[in-house]
Order: structure tokens, then C-alpha cells, then sequence
């Protein structure tokens, strides 16, 4: 199936939940970061059950630190 992340079209599995697609764009780390999904924030508490659906739209927000 075929979603966006970032911006970038990109292929993925089919019944993929956010913390599979996670690990895929080896993104290990789940702190400091949020997920989007279709300019939707999906809670962490969701990401092992959220499935992803084709054309969504996934924006993934990494925290930094500023003043």
C-alpha cells in the first residue's frame, strides 16, 4: 500500500500499525517524538493498534530543545 510520510511517498505492508512503521524507518526511539496522522495527532497510547490505511498521510514530529 502507499503512504506518505514526510512528505515522501513510500510503500508499505498491508495492516500496519504505527509502532510497525516505526521500526521499519528505524525509528526505535519513541520518546521525543509525535505522529500525525492524516494533520491528526495519534496518542502514544494508540500507536500499537492505530492501523495505517492507503494514501495516509503520516507526519512524524521530533521534539528539540530551544528557549
Amino acid at each position: 500500500m502507499t503512504i506518505f510520510f514526510n512528505g515522501q511517498e513510500m510503500s508499505v505492508g498491508e495492516n500496519l500499525v504505527v509502532d510497525q512503521f516505526l521500526l521499519a524507518i528505524n525509528q526505535q526511539q519513541k520518546g521525543g517524538i509525535a505522529i500525525a496522522i492524516n494533520n491528526k495527532v495519534v496518542p502514544k497510547t494508540e500507536w500499537d493498534q492505530f492501523k495505517l490505511s492507503e494514501g495516509d498521510k503520516i507526519l512524524v514530529i521530533k521534539a528539540s530543545q530551544g528557549g
